[in-house]
């Protein structure tokens, strides 16, 4: 009875297919695409730096996948193509009102590629110094620790944000 036993289990496991891994849809990445798609990553973290500091929403908004989850403050959003512009307007005002002193990594951010170089996250801590004015028209000082995961998919070669999730807190250190 066992034998007819571990003789079904071997023949189910024989039907079930290959493991994602050996399937032939997976194409593992060799290390020179995983290097250089590490560093496009970086690039796009910095490009997001630079958008803040020089108010340029569109800048932010160049690596959007065509439907983008955004998960903050206990909500969740989906901008696509069709409410992009609305969400780009808002986001320009945003940079327009602030001014930013600083928009800075407490520490690297933190890539992951997928094997297969489909997919990859970011993992980043930041400090966020910048001074808006408030619903009366004074000008008001914020100081903001952030850290959020950034989702990236490749799309057509090139790496588009799919969902960002962030927590803040303020920001007690000088």
């Amino acid at each position: 009875m066992h034998r007819i036993q571990t003789c079904a289990v071997l023949a189910t496991l024989a039907c079930a297919g290959p493991t994602p891994r050996e399937s032939p849809d997976f194409h593992p990445v060799d290390s020179a695409a995983r290097a250089a798609d590490h560093t496009e990553l970086l690039r796009l973290h910095e490009q997001a730096r630079r958008a803040h500091l020089q108010r340029q929403a569109d800048w932010l908004a160049a690596d959007w996948a065509d439907s983008l989850f955004s998960l903050s403050r206990g909500g969740v959003s989906i901008g696509t193509k069709e409410n992009r512009a609305r969400s780009l307007d808002g986001l320009q005002e945003y940079l327009d009102a602030s001014t930013f002193q600083a928009w800075d990594d407490i520490v690297p951010p933190r890539i992951r590629i997928s094997p297969d170089g489909q997919m990859a996250y970011v993992v980043v801590q930041k400090r966020v110094h910048l001074t808006a004015k408030d619903s009366t028209g004074a000008v008001v000082p914020e100081r903001t620790r952030y850290a959020w995961l950034s989702v990236y998919e490749k799309q057509a070669g090139e790496w588009r944000l799919s969902a960002i999730a962030s927590t803040e807190r303020p920001d007690s250190v000088d």
